[in-house]
């Protein structure tokens, strides 16, 4: 997303959590150089397009940037795993299938991305883990992304893949929702669509790291800066004009820290006590038990943003995985 700073300036960070981080910002810089490059030979400044807020600009290179780290920052995906690209009543999707899965059991999963950036092939990896770990197909949605198309894009594919679940004879029973980031936040703007289109509700919602206001009122996104610098509020601000293109960004659809939650199914909350978006994931789970919803928050301590990634090397990562079968288990059982 346009890291065109290191980690250099974060604080108290632990020395492995650092050294995936820097190696993140390594890869983000040689990605910038190769887009720079490849802008020059088209006759753009990539540096003075950046200056002069750019904003197609700046999201090709967000995307360029986000796509590269994707595909080198972590290990291969096992071998073992069918991919099947598919239609969901018009929107894009991709069915994650690993070995000895249920088959009257999913769930459908929102990715990251600030509503802009993101692939379905570039974001499996959260849907993986959390399928291999929970013997569970994922419905991966490639929502349409900001600012071809903004809200309420995104929420419409995400109700169309839920309906097209619900129409290969799965029951909502044995549905569950989960969504990282931005697509946490759009996870639980779902299940508000689905209340008030009175269809059935999944069993329980998984939200990771949720983005959850895009009033960007969380006080954590001045505390906690120091720890992420990559993710600043002009950035955020950035991807929230992207998506709202001047509608209300304290519409419950876009930002729901602002609804009531009455209703919802269960919920797991993870996220790390160093996100700038970590008064999103609090603030959510103060209004779901205002509402008198059943919520675990689970706050993951030095953690930054998205840490479930890092399995391969982070136990705090593994744990949270660990949990989030433990919980899908206890509401598909």
């Amino acid at each position: 997303m346009v890291e065109l700073e290191t980690n250099q300036k974060q604080s108290n960070i632990r020395p492995d959590l650092a050294k995936l981080l820097a190696k993140k910002d390594s890869l983000s810089m040689k990605a910038l150089k190769q887009f720079t490059e490849k802008k020059r030979k088209e006759g753009i400044d990539v540096d003075e397009a950046i200056k002069e807020n750019d904003l197609n600009i700046i999201i090709e290179l967000s995307r360029y940037q986000s796509e590269y780290s994707a595909m080198n920052l972590h290990g291969p995906l096992p071998s073992d795993i069918k991919y099947e690209s598919i239609d969901v009543n018009g929107a894009a999707a991709e069915l994650i299938i690993n070995p000895n899965v249920s088959e009257h059991q999913i769930f459908m999963h929102l990715f990251s991305g600030g509503y802009v950036i993101g692939t379905l092939k570039t974001r499996r990896r959260i849907p993986v883990l959390i399928g291999r770990s929970s013997h569970l197909r994922c419905l991966n949605v490639g929502y349409r992304l900001a600012p071809e198309h903004p809200f309420p894009a995104a929420l419409e594919d995400s109700i169309k893949a839920y309906q097209w679940i619900l129409s290969s004879g799965i029951e909502s029973k044995n549905v569950i929702i989960s969504g990282a980031s931005a697509g946490g936040g759009l996870a639980v703007a779902t299940v508000l669509k689905l209340k008030e289109l009175k269809l059935p509700l999944p069993s329980a919602m998984i939200l990771i790291s949720p983005w959850a206001d895009l009033a960007l009122r969380g006080g954590t996104l001045k505390k906690n800066a120091k720890f992420e610098p990559n993710i600043t509020i002009e950035m955020l601000k950035m991807l929230a004009n992207a998506y709202l293109q001047g509608k209300d960004p304290m519409n419950s659809l876009v930002s729901p820290v602002y609804a009531s939650l009455e209703g919802f199914p269960p919920m797991l909350i993870q996220v790390g006590s160093y996100e700038v978006l970590l008064d999103d994931s609090v603030r959510l789970t103060e209004s779901a038990k205002a509402a008198g919803v059943d919520i675990t928050l689970e706050i993951y301590e030095g953690m930054i943003h998205m840490f479930q990634n890092f399995v391969d090397i982070l136990p705090d990562s593994r744990q949270a995985i660990e949990n989030i079968a433990k919980f899908i288990e206890k509401y598909l059982n």
